[in-house]
């Protein structure tokens, strides 16, 4: 099953990771009002790219191909 990039699923990603909207916008190297956009349902909103994406999606272990391992 692919997720798909949409501001709803931007978000349920975020909180599976146990995010604040601050810590994932420190992540992704942009402020806080920018991430809201990316989480937002409006004509306002912004869109992850592809590789923002494809990251979110590692992070919360929902990627269909690939899977993170913290180094010990």
């Amino acid at each position: 099953m692919t997720i798909e990039n949409t501001p709803e699923n931007i978000k349920k990603l975020r909180k599976k990771i146990g995010l604040t909207q601050t810590e994932c916008g420190e992540i992704f190297g942009v402020g806080l009002s920018t991430w809201q956009k990316k989480e937002a349902k409006t004509h306002n909103q912004l869109n992850l790219s592809k590789g923002e994406f494809e990251y979110l999606l590692l992070l919360a272990g929902e990627h269909p191909e690939y899977v993170l391992h913290k180094k010990a």
